[in-house]
């Protein structure tokens, strides 16, 4: 999550580098500081008021210490005062705190500043090209078979079972394909285990602030899995439990680098 102090001291930089990322629309800073400001308006009103609150509750046991009659009017008048203003904060406790979660929420949808190093292209054909690997794939070629038409002519899956058990788009592995996978997971955890990662099997369900940690939450939460009841969410890669681990904590330098790697399966709505 961006930074309101970095916003606040530097709108119009901060704007400008939104705006690689997107129209000038898609992430107006303008609603955001005019909150912000409303917030800050109201903090500092309600830090005076409590102030001043303090002063009247010293007050009026120093002058009763000094003699004063505890009915006279003198205290009595102290006392409105500081009922009034107590009556001031319980109103504007509501108001700061409408703001504030206004305020999160806008900070929350904007996405991370583009790196100073980050070609600016509009669209594809304005991209660098940094590197090249590999040959093109060749879609032409007489008889050439799509990866579903050679999976259903191998029996390496199973689409109609799957797809009554489940729903569309869901299908089941079978026989080699299933070893396949298998043999393809285990070649990969195996293969970052001897670069020097730590192999995690993290949990699949994972609460509201892990995914707020990683910003799922809340731009992405109409294509996540929720167990309401709960507040457990099915994760939608393995980034997001493995990156949550060290979530709030302060790590020394001598601990890194961190490497981990993980297999999980991966639950999200995907159009398509």
């Amino acid at each position: 999550m961006l930074d309101l102090k970095q916003i606040r001291e530097n709108p119009t930089a901060v704007q400008s580098r939104l705006n690689q990322r997107g129209s000038n629309a898609d992430y107006d800073l303008t609603p955001l500081l005019a909150i912000a400001d409303q917030q800050k308006a109201l903090e500092s009103q309600r830090t005076l008021l409590q102030s001043r609150s303090n002063e009247i509750g010293k007050l009026i046991g120093q002058k009763i210490g000094q003699g004063a009659d505890p009915k006279g009017e003198d205290i009595k008048t102290l006392r409105e005062e500081g009922n009034n203003l107590k009556q001031a904060l319980s109103e504007l406790e509501p108001q700061e705190k409408t703001l504030k979660e206004d305020l999160q929420a806008r900070l929350l949808q904007l996405p991370n500043l583009p790196c100073d190093t980050t070609p600016i292209g509009a669209n594809e054909t304005e991209n660098v090209e940094v590197k090249r690997w590999g040959d093109d794939l060749r879609v032409d070629g007489e008889g050439r078979l799509s990866h579903g038409e050679i999976g259903e002519t191998l029996g390496l899956f199973e689409t109609e079972r799957a797809v009554k058990v489940a729903q569309s788009r869901f299908v089941a592995l079978m026989g080699a394909g299933a070893a396949l996978e298998r043999a393809l997971i285990n070649f990969m955890l195996d293969r970052q285990i001897n670069a020097g990662y730590v192999e995690v099997m993290p949990p699949i369900l994972v609460n509201s602030d892990s995914l707020l940690g990683t910003g799922q939450l809340p731009k992405f939460a109409e294509e996540s899995f929720q167990c309401r009841e709960d507040d457990l969410w099915l994760i939608p890669t393995a980034e997001v439990p493995v990156t949550n681990l060290y979530r709030d904590e302060i790590l020394d330098l001598e601990q890194l680098p961190i490497k981990h790697c993980a297999y999980t399966p991966c639950f999200r709505r995907e159009a398509g």
